[in-house]
C-alpha cells in the first residue's frame, strides 16, 4: 500500500522552518504517531502550501511553530480541507502583537505535552463531526431513467449486494492483513492491535472489532465515505462479517416486536450544512458510511453541546424515527449495546448500515438547538431496483457486479472500475456468459482513460466471443462494432470507422422492425459520445477578423469570418471532430491519414446514407433504436469533417428526435446531442442558439451529476468560448477554471482532457493581450498533445498554429513562420487531401508575411491556399470570399488600389450568392473596400460604402449595437479627412453615446471613440478640449484594458503632440518619454511605434534649438529603419529629409545636403519618376543648395520640383505655392 496515499480520514501536518534535527522529528513523530497515524512534516513554505492545497479526501489539523504561523497561514486559512490550526510557541515568545485571529485557530501551545492532548481532543471531535450528507429528490427517481445515474445511494445499494458474491477465505483475510502491516509499519500502536487480531479475531465479534476505533475502523470509515472500492476489496473479509452481523442483529430487531423506535444524535455543523438540509425538506438522505446513534437523547445532546474551539459551528440534535416492522429485509440496523461493555443498561448504540435511506421530515430550532428530524426509508431499496431495471433495458440479462463496475466507471473512478473488472475477468471461467460482456466494459473504460489500443484488444476479445458462441448474438455485436467505429474515428482512420457503423445499421435492420417498440441501446455509448463531444471541441483557436479578428490556422472555433483563439475546438472550418491518440499508439499504424481518407467516398458515402430506408426521417419513431441515433451522430461528424454543415445538422437532429421519442424526458444522451447541435450552429455562427442548446445541455448534466462531472466541463468549454466570442474575458476565465477543476478530479496531472481547459484560458490570455501568458499555456497544451498523439496529429497541427499566431501578434515574425511551417508541413504530409484546413495554414503564413510587408511571398501563399480552396470548395464557397479579401488586402498595401478593388469585389459577389444582399456578414467585404479608397483619399466614395454597412447594421442588430458603433467611426475618421470636422464630432459622439450604454463590453471602443474626437479638437486648434479628451482615453486604458500597451502609448503620444502645438514643449516632451517608455519595455517589437515617438521628440527637440539631441533621436529613428527595412525604403528616406532639415538649422549646409540626396537616391528607387514624394526631395535640394548661393543649381533642382507637383496638384495648393515661392527667390537674388 503507498504511503503517499492516507488511508485514514485526518492529515496531520507539521510545518516548522527552524525545526532543529532530525532526531527531534523523530521523536515528535512518535508521540504523534500515538494520536494520529498519518504525519507530514514541512520546513519549506512553498513545499507546505503545495501539499496542503494538493489534499482534497481527508481534513487537515496544522501545527506551526509561531515564527512560521503568520506566513504560512495567509496562503492557506481559506481552503476547506483544513480543519484547525494549532502553534506551538516552545519559547514562550510575547505574542501578543501576532494577528491569529482565526475562527480555525484552535490555540497556542507552550508545552508540547498540552499540544497533544488538544489535538487529540480535535481528532475525537473530527470522528464525531466528520459526515457526508447527500439529498435526493425520490420523485424525480422514479419518474424518469436511472441507467445512467451516479447518485451515492445507488452506490452503497449495489456495493452492499455486491459484497456477498466476493471472495471470502483465509487468504482473503491474510491479504488484509498484510496490506495493514505494510501500510502501519511505522506505527507500532497500530502494529500491535494486527498482530492481535491475527491471532484473536473471530467473526461472532466483528462489531466489537469495529468499535474499537482501531486501525479497522479508521481505514474502513475513510473507504466509505470516499467510496474507495479497492480499499473496500482488501477489507472484504471483515466487512462481509461486520454486514452479516448486522443482518443478524436486525432480525433479532425485527423479532423482538419493537415498533417505534426514536434514535438520536449529536453533532456540530456549520450554518451552510444546516441550511442545505432546510432546503432539501421532504428529500431522501444518504450518510456515506455507517451512521451511529443513540437511543437515549440525552447523551446526543451533550455530544451537540460539548464545547468547541471552533465559533462557525453550530450545535445540532438528529432524530431519527424507524420502525422495524415495516422496513425491507435490505434495511439494515443494528443494536450494537450487548458488544459494549461501557454502555450502561439504559443506554443502546443503534448503527445504521452504509445502505439504510433517510426521509428528511424538517430542520429547525426546538428548545434552543437546532433540531434535525429524519425517517428510516424503504425508498433507497426501490431506488436500486429501479436503477438496475433501467439499466437492463440497455444491457439485457447484465449482471448487479457487472452494473456496479460500470457505475464506477459513470462517477470517474476509472481505476477503480478496471481493477474490479480485472477482477471479474480474471475469477471467471471460460463459459461464463458474463465474459464478453466483461471484456466490453473493460474495452470501455480504457476508451475512458485515453488507452485507445489496449481498449480496442478487450472489444475484439469481446467480439470474437459473441461471434464464436452457437447461437451467435448477432445483435449484440452491434454495440462492440460502434465502439470500434469510435476509435477508429478517433485514430483519423474515417473510411474504416464509416464501414464499422454501416455494419451496425445493417445489423440493427436485420435485428429489429423500426416499426416495434426496440428499447435496447448501447451500453454506454453515451460516454463515447461525450468523448466525441469533449474532444469535438479540439484545441480550440482564434484571431482578429476586420474588427480586430483574422482567420486562423486548421479551424479550432475558426469560422469564415472570425479566427479567434480559444480551444482546442479544430475543426475543418470552424472546429474539427479530432480525437485524442493513446500514449501507446503506434506511429507506424496512422499511415498517411489523406491516403486513408478519400474525399469523394466519403461524400458519396454520406449521400448513401440518406437511400437507407431505416435512416429515412419518415421511418424515424418511437421504437427505434439508440445506438441508431448514435450512429447517425457519427455521420453527421463526418460530414461536420467535411464542412457540411447544414447536411451534419440534419443527421444530428435525426438522432436527437430518435432519442427524445425513446426516452420522453431529459436523459444525458439528449444532452450530448444537444452539444453536438450546439457546435454546428457555432459553426453557422448562430451563436445565440448555440448558447441556447448548450445551457439545455448543462441543465440535463447538472441534473445527473450535480456535483460536477466531466459532462458538464465539455459543457462549460463551449459556454467559455461563446464568453470569449463576446469579449468577456474575466466571465470566460472563471468558466475555464471551472472546467479546469472538474477535469482535474477525474484526470490525471498532463492528461490531454485537461489540455483543452488550459487551452481556454491560454486563448482568455491571448484576448486580454498577455501574449507571454497565452504562449505559456499553449505549450502546456503542445507538451501535453505530442505525448498523447501520434506525430501528426491535428490538434498538434492546430496549437503549433495558435502559437505562431500570438508570435505574430507580439511581432516575432520569424518565430511565427516557424510555427506556421511546422504545421504546414505535418498537414501535407498527413492529411494532404485537407485542402481547406491546408489553405487556413497558408493564410495564416501570409497574414505574417504581409506584416513583414514582404508582399510579393504573401500573394504567393494567398493564391496557393485560393487555389486548394477552390478545388476543395464547391459553388464558390465563403472561405474563398475571406482569401480573396486577404489578398485585396495585399495589393492595398502594396498601392495597388485597382487590383484590390477587383478582390474585394469578387469577394462581395461569392457573398452576395450566400448571404442577402443585407446581410451583416457582406459588411467584412464592405469595409475593406472602403478602407482601399480611404487610402486613394476618394473619401465621397469611401463614406457611400460605409453607410451602406451602417444600413445593413441598424436594420440588422438591435438599435444601439456595438458593430453599428465602430461603423460609425468609420465614417467620422472620413469625415475627418474631408475636414468636415463639426460633421465628424458628432457621428464619433454617436458612436460613443452606443459604446458607453455597453461599456463593459465595449471599453477599448470608448477610448478609441474618444481618441478620435481629441484628434479632431487638435485639429480645429481647440488644444484644451482635446487633452481633456485624450486624457479620459488614457485613464480609461490604463484601468481597464492595461496590457493594451500600443493603445496607452498612441494617447500619450497625441496628448504631447497637442501639446507640443501649445508651445508647452517641456510638458509635451514629458508625455513622449511616457509613451516610448511604454513602448520600449512593454511593446518592444513595435518599431513603428518607437519610431513615430522618437520622431516626436526630436522635432520638439529642434523647436527648442536643441538641435544636437534632436539630432540624436532622429539617428534611432533612422537605425531602426535601416534595421527593419530594405536598403530602399520611403521610411528611410523619410528619417534622412528629417535629419537633414535640422542639419539646415544648424547651417551644416553640406551635411543636410548630403542627407537630401542620400533620400532622393532612395526615393527614385521605390517611386516611379514623376511621384510628389520624389519633387519633395527634388525641393528640399533646391531649398539647401539656396542657402549656399548656388541659384543656378537650386533653380534647377526647384523647377523639377514644380514639374512633378503641377501634374499633382491644383492651383493654390499649399505645396505648389511654397516650390513658386522659393523660385520667386532665387529670380529675386
Amino acid at each position: 500500500m503507498n504511503r503517499t496515499n492516507n488511508k485514514e480520514d485526518i492529515t496531520l501536518i507539521w510545518f516548522d522552518s527552524n525545526i532543529d534535527s532530525n532526531n527531534r522529528i523523530e521523536q515528535t513523530n512518535k508521540q504523534l504517531h500515538q494520536i494520529n497515524d498519518y504525519i507530514v512534516f514541512h520546513t519549506e513554505l512553498k513545499s507546505c502550501i503545495n501539499s496542503v492545497k494538493s489534499i482534497n479526501n481527508e481534513k487537515i489539523v496544522f501545527i506551526s511553530s509561531i515564527y512560521d504561523a503568520p506566513q504560512i497561514l495567509q496562503h492557506i486559512i481559506n481552503l476547506p480541507q483544513l480543519d484547525s490550526v494549532f502553534v506551538l510557541n516552545l519559547g514562550k515568545l510575547d505574542h501578543e502583537h501576532l494577528v491569529l485571529e482565526q475562527s480555525k485557530l484552535i490555540g497556542i501551545y507552550d508545552e508540547f505535552d498540552l499540544l497533544c492532548l488538544s489535538i487529540q481532543d480535535r481528532i475525537d471531535f473530527l470522528d464525531q463531526n466528520l459526515q457526508t450528507f447527500s439529498f435526493y429528490d425520490q420523485g424525480e427517481y422514479l419518474t424518469k431513467d436511472l441507467s445512467k445515474q451516479t447518485a451515492d445511494l445507488i452506490w452503497f445499494q449495489l456495493y452492499h449486494d455486491i459484497l456477498f458474491e466476493l471472495t471470502y477465505d483465509e487468504d482473503a483475510k491474510q491479504e488484509m492483513i498484510d496490506v495493514c502491516r505494510s501500510y502501519y509499519q511505522n506505527n507500532i500502536k497500530e502494529l500491535e492491535m494486527i498482530e492481535k487480531f491475527k491471532n484473536e479475531y473471530r467473526s461472532e465479534y466483528v462489531l466489537q472489532w469495529y468499535r474499537e476505533k482501531i486501525f479497522l475502523y479508521k481505514m474502513i470509515k475513510k473507504a466509505l465515505r470516499t467510496k474507495d472500492f479497492n480499499q473496500l476489496y482488501i477489507f472484504r473479509y471483515f466487512m462481509k462479517d461486520l454486514t452479516e452481523s448486522f443482518v443478524r442483529e436486525n432480525q433479532k430487531m425485527v423479532q423482538s416486536g419493537e415498533e417505534i423506535l426514536f434514535m438520536y444524535r449529536g453533532m456540530k455543523l456549520t450554518s451552510d450544512q444546516i441550511e442545505k438540509f432546510k432546503e432539501n425538506t421532504g428529500k431522501l438522505v444518504s450518510i456515506n458510511g455507517f451512521f451511529i446513534t443513540n437511543s437515549l437523547r440525552s447523551i446526543a445532546l451533550n455530544q451537540a453541546m460539548r464545547s468547541s474551539e471552533k465559533t462557525d459551528l453550530i450545535p445540532v440534535l438528529i432524530e431519527i424515527q424507524c420502525d422495524p416492522q415495516h422496513l425491507s429485509n435490505s434495511v439494515i440496523i443494528t443494536n450494537s449495546d450487548h458488544f459494549n461493555e461501557y454502555l450502561c443498561e439504559q443506554q443502546q448504540e443503534i448503527l445504521f448500515d452504509s445502505n439504510v435511506t433517510f426521509r428528511l421530515v424538517c430542520a429547525g430550532i426546538e428548545e434552543d438547538i437546532w433540531l434535525i428530524k429524519m425517517t428510516v426509508s424503504n425508498e433507497g431499496q426501490i431506488i436500486k431496483e429501479k436503477y438496475i431495471k433501467d439499466s437492463h433495458r440497455q444491457m439485457e440479462d447484465v449482471s448487479t457486479r457487472i452494473l456496479f463496475g460500470r457505475l464506477m466507471c459513470d462517477i470517474g473512478q476509472w481505476d477503480q472500475s478496471q481493477h474490479f473488472f480485472q477482477l471479474l475477468l480474471n475469477n471467471s471461467n471460460s463459459n461464463n456468459e458474463d465474459l464478453a460482456t466483461i471484456e466490453f466494459s473493460l474495452g470501455e473504460v480504457l476508451q475512458w482513460k485515453g488507452e485507445w489500443s489496449e481498449a480496442r484488444k478487450y472489444y475484439n476479445h469481446a467480439y470474437d466471443r459473441i461471434m464464436n458462441v452457437k447461437p451467435t448474438k448477432i445483435k449484440d455485436s452491434a454495440k462492440i462494432l460502434f465502439n470500434i467505429g469510435e476509435i477508429l474515428y478517433l485514430e483519423g482512420k474515417y473510411e474504416e470507422a464509416y464501414d464499422y457503423y454501416e455494419q451496425v445499421l445493417a445489423i440493427r435492420k436485420q435485428n429489429y422492425s423500426f416499426s416495434k417498440n426496440v428499447r435496447l441501446c448501447p451500453s454506454n455509448h453515451q460516454r463515447n459520445s461525450l468523448l466525441n463531444h469533449i474532444r469535438m471541441s479540439s484545441f480550440g483557436s482564434a484571431s482578429l477578423n476586420s474588427r480586430g479578428f483574422a482567420q486562423s490556422c486548421c479551424r479550432w472555433y475558426c469560422t469564415t469570418k472570425f479566427r479567434r483563439i480559444s480551444r482546442w475546438y479544430c475543426t475543418v472550418k470552424f472546429r474539427q471532430i479530432f480525437f485524442q491518440f493513446p500514449s501507446k499508439y503506434a506511429t507506424n499504424k496512422v499511415g498517411l491519414i489523406g491516403k486513408q481518407l478519400s474525399k469523394r467516398r466519403l461524400v458519396d458515402k454520406s449521400r448513401n446514407v440518406h437511400e437507407i430506408d431505416s435512416l429515412q426521417t419518415n421511418q424515424i419513431n418511437r421504437g427505434s433504436d439508440v445506438l441508431i441515433a448514435a450512429t447517425l451522430r457519427s455521420f453527421g461528424n463526418i460530414l461536420f469533417q467535411q464542412v457540411k454543415y447544414d447536411e451534419a445538422l440534419i443527421f444530428h437532429q435525426q438522432a436527437l428526435t430518435i432519442l427524445e421519442e425513446y426516452y420522453q424526458y431529459p436523459h444525458i444522451d439528449i444532452a450530448v446531442s444537444f452539444g453536438y447541435i450546439g457546435s454546428v450552429l457555432m459553426c453557422q455562427e448562430k451563436y445565440d442558439k448555440a448558447l441556447d442548446f448548450c445551457q439545455r445541455a448543462i441543465s440535463i448534466y447538472t441534473g445527473y451529476y450535480p456535483n460536477g462531472h466531466i459532462y458538464t466541463a465539455s459543457t462549460l468549454d463551449y459556454i467559455g468560448y461563446i464568453l470569449y466570442l463576446e469579449k468577456m474575458y474575466d466571465e470566460a476565465l472563471k468558466i475555464y477554471e471551472q472546467e479546469l477543476a472538474m477535469l482535474q478530479k477525474y484526470y490525471p496531472c498532463g492528461h490531454v482532457n485537461i489540455a483543452y481547459a488550459l487551452c481556454g484560458i491560454g486563448s482568455v490570455h491571448c484576448g486580454q493581450r498577455k501574449y507571454d501568458e497565452a504562449i505559456t499555456f499553449y505549450k502546456q497544451t503542445l507538451d501535453i498533445a505530442q505525448k498523447y498523439y501520434f506525430p501528426g496529429h491535428s490538434n498538434i497541427i492546430c496549437t503549433l498554429n495558435h502559437i505562431g499566431y500570438v508570435q505574430r501578434k507580439q511581432q516575432k515574425h520569424n518565430e511565427a513562420l516557424d510555427f506556421h511551417r511546422r504545421a504546414l508541413a505535418l498537414q501535407e504530409k498527413y492529411y494532404p487531401m485537407y485542402y481547406a484546413n491546408i489553405a487556413h495554414t497558408l493564410n495564416d503564413i501570409g497574414d505574417v508575411l504581409i506584416d513583414q510587408e514582404k508582399y510579393d511571398e504573401t500573394l504567393k501563399f494567398y493564391n496557393r491556399a485560393l487555389e486548394m480552396q477552390e478545388k476543395y470548395y464547391p459553388n464558390s464557397h465563403v472561405d474563398i470570399a475571406t482569401t480573396l479579401n486577404k489578398i485585396g488586402r495585399t495589393f492595398r498595401r502594396q498601392k495597388k488600389f485597382d487590383k484590390a478593388i477587383e478582390y474585394h469585389q469578387k469577394a462581395l459577389e461569392i457573398q452576395e450568392k450566400h448571404y442577402l444582399s443585407d446581410s451583416v456578414i457582406i459588411i467584412d467585404t464592405i469595409n475593406p473596400s472602403g478602407h482601399v479608397l480611404y487610402e486613394e483619399k476618394q473619401y465621397d466614395a469611401v463614406n457611400d460604402y460605409f453607410r451602406r454597412a451602417l444600413s445593413t447594421q441598424e436594420n440588422f442588430y438591435p438599435d444601439g449595437h456595438i458593430e453599428t458603433s465602430r461603423t460609425l467611426d468609420s465614417i467620422g475618421r472620413t469625415l475627418y479627412k474631408q475636414k468636415k470636422y463639426d460633421e465628424a464630432i458628432q457621428v464619433h459622439q454617436k458612436a460613443l453615446t452606443i459604446q458607453e450604454k455597453q461599456f463593459r463590453l465595449a471599453h477599448v471602443d470608448v477610448a478609441d471613440s474618444l481618441n478620435n474626437i481629441g484628434n479632431i479638437l487638435c485639429s480645429q486648434e481647440k488644444y484644451d478640449q482635446a487633452i481633456d479628451f485624450y486624457q479620459r482615453s488614457l485613464a480609461i486604458r490604463e484601468k481597464f484594458d492595461p496590457f493594451g500597451y500600443a493603445g496607452i502609448a498612441a494617447v500619450l503620444r497625441n496628448i504631447g503632440l497637442a501639446l507640443h502645438e501649445q508651445e508647452k514643449y517641456d510638458k509635451a516632451l514629458n508625455f513622449y518619454q511616457r509613451a516610448l517608455a511604454v513602448q520600449e519595455n512593454f511593446d518592444a517589437i513595435n518599431h513603428v511605434g518607437i519610431v513615430d515617438i522618437l520622431i516626436n521628440i526630436a522635432n520638439t527637440l529642434r523647436d527648442q534649438g536643441r538641435y544636437n539631441e534632436a539630432i540624436e533621436f532622429q539617428q534611432r529613428a533612422l537605425t531602426i529603419r535601416e534595421d527593419k527595412h530594405s536598403t530602399c525604403h520611403e521610411l528611410i528616406a523619410n528619417s534622412l529629409n528629417h535629419i537633414g532639415h535640422i542639419r539646415l538649422d544648424q547651417r551644416e549646409y553640406s551635411l543636410a545636403l548630403e542627407c537630401y540626396q542620400r533620400a532622393l537616391t532612395i526615393l527614385k528607387n521605390c517611386y516611379p519618376s514623376g511621384d510628389v514624394n520624389i519633387a519633395q526631395s527634388l525641393r528640399y535640394i533646391g531649398d539647401a543648395l539656396y542657402v549656399q548661393g548656388k541659384y543656378e543649381e537650386a533653380f534647377d533642382f526647384c523647377q523639377q520640383a514644380l514639374t512633378i507637383y503641377e501634374q499633382h496638384y491644383p492651383s493654390g495648393h499649399e505645396n505648389l505655392a511654397t516650390c513658386l515661392n522659393n523660385i520667386g527667390n532665387i529670380y529675386s537674388d
